[in-house]
């Protein structure tokens, strides 16, 4: 059976123009895959999880308008934690995180990533490019209960100017990310751990431009991307931060391998890696396993976008909407964008 990899791609929505009709402007915003949940939403229940399937979960953002004769005019910007099917089939609102937010979270650049724990059935959450009541990171249940802001660059007196790309040790009891630093110097970034509520903050990096932490699935290593110059190089390093390397990179005699956005296959063995296309790594050995840009449409679509390496291929997300590729990067095919649309009186197909 031919199995996918999923890619989510944001931002991009279809321009349209009537007078006075209320239209809902959808954007997806990350996602990453977690056991599959059945659950009534009832709060006296508590969501069944399996243990052999796998969904993906992900942030949408719905903004409505009404189109006037002078202007738009806002009506509302919510975000919402939701599911689906990996075919992206059984679309389902979860939860409404947030309810008539004063900025929404841009959605042009990398804005928000998510991680899914396992074995604590919980999401460890970042936002950065938002208002100050959203930036920060968030741990929240899987069913969309406990939301709760563990740790804020909000604060006057802090060096760090934003966080993101956490990533949960398979215990749930650490999360690592990047921070970057306040200042002109946009190449100011390093990596940190805290405990699963925001406290016992540790440097794993002094920088001057490490990033993009992701831990392997036994918990006990760091793969991650420093930055020298203009040149990216992806490192490794023990979950305490000891032991930094550069993989080495032996079919093109390099020190290491180029590219961002490192995510680890589910057995611990490979590691994919996005730039010109989508890398993947034998880890034992080094040695590029194949570098593709998968087809869309005849097309070729680039990168894979910012992944999640599950047991039935990858998620991620980029520009431009949500899309399968197949596990060799070949072919991509749409399972659905973000986009603007006509609310009906029940509004309920503003949703989608």
């Amino acid at each position: 059976m031919k199995t996918f990899q999923l890619t989510v791609l944001l931002g991009g929505f279809i321009a349209i123009s009537a007078m006075g009709q209320e239209f809902a402007r959808i954007e997806y915003l990350c996602t990453d895959w977690g056991p599959s949940m059945t659950w009534s939403g009832k709060t006296n229940e508590s969501p069944q999880f399996s243990e052999t399937e796998e969904e993906i979960y992900f942030l949408k953002q719905v903004s409505q308008f009404t189109h006037g004769s002078t202007a738009s005019q806002g009506k509302g910007i919510n975000i919402y934690l939701c599911k689906m099917k990996p075919d992206g089939s059984a679309k389902t609102e979860i939860k409404e995180l947030w309810h008539n937010v004063t900025y929404p979270i841009d959605t042009q650049d990398q804005s928000t990533w998510m991680t899914v724990n396992v074995m604590t059935h919980r999401i460890i959450l970042s936002v950065t490019y938002a208002g100050s009541d959203l930036t920060g990171l968030w741990k929240l249940n899987l069913d969309g209960a406990n939301l709760k802001r563990i740790y804020s660059p909000n604060d006057l007196k802090s060096d760090v100017y934003r966080i993101n790309h956490p990533s949960w040790t398979p215990d749930g009891r650490w999360i690592v990310f990047d921070q970057r630093l306040k200042g002109q110097d946009l190449h100011q970034y390093r990596i940190a751990r805290c405990d699963s509520d925001g406290n016992n903050m540790t440097l794993l990096t002094d920088g001057p431009d490490d990033r993009q932490p992701s831990i392997s699935p036994d918990g006990k290593q760091i793969a991650y991307i420093h930055w020298i110059g203009w040149a990216s190089r992806l490192y490794l390093m023990n979950v305490d931060g000891s032991n930094k390397y550069p993989l080495p990179n032996p079919d093109q005699k390099r020190e290491s391998h180029s590219g961002t956005w490192p995510t680890w296959s589910t057995d611990g063995k490979k590691i994919l890696i996005v730039g010109s296309g989508s890398t993947v790594i034998d880890l034992t050995t080094g040695h590029r396993m194949f570098n593709r840009r998968p087809a869309l449409q005849g097309n070729p679509q680039g990168t894979c976008g910012w992944p999640h390496w599950g047991r039935l291929g990858l998620a991620g997300f980029n520009v431009g909407g949500i899309l399968f590729t197949d596990e060799e990067f070949q072919q991509a095919k749409w399972i659905g964008s973000s986009k603007v649309v006509e609310c009906s009186s029940d509004r309920l197909s503003c949703r989608w």
